[in-house]
């Protein structure tokens, strides 16, 4: 006989990403996680929770570069746990840069390199 099992989630609050980056790395990037069987939203949340607990390091020069970027854009819209959106924002503002540059930075970083992200299931302090 045939079932099922309910399984009972707590469905964690998100906070969607909204900001314009550069299309050609934004589109390596969509290429990079499809090719690694892995969500856009999984990637960038697990970097925001790595870089707001300073166990992800950018260099400054990287992160810059992407301020005065006049190429052309497209819109990275995607849901992250808000918690940890907040927590980003927070260093990324705390550190003096923009959200939409580091994340460009980490972008780049990620669609050109071959990282592994490590998932962690609690956060270090």
């Amino acid at each position: 006989m045939a079932g099922y099992i309910k399984i009972e989630v707590e469905k964690l609050e998100t906070q969607s990403i909204n900001t314009q980056i550069n299309s050609e790395i934004l589109t390596e990037f969509q290429k990079k996680c499809k090719k690694q069987n892995l969500q856009m939203c999984t990637v960038i949340e697990t970097f925001a929770r790595q870089y707001a607990n300073r166990r992800y390091h950018l260099n400054t020069e990287d992160i810059l570069k992407w301020k005065n970027d006049d190429g052309e854009t497209s819109t990275l819209n995607t849901p992250i746990n808000k918690e940890v959106y907040n927590r980003f924002k927070n260093v990324v503002k705390t550190r003096g840069f923009f959200v939409k540059n580091v994340l460009s930075a980490f972008i780049e970083d990620y669609a050109k390199n071959e990282l592994i992200l490590e998932f962690v299931s609690k956060d270090v302090e």
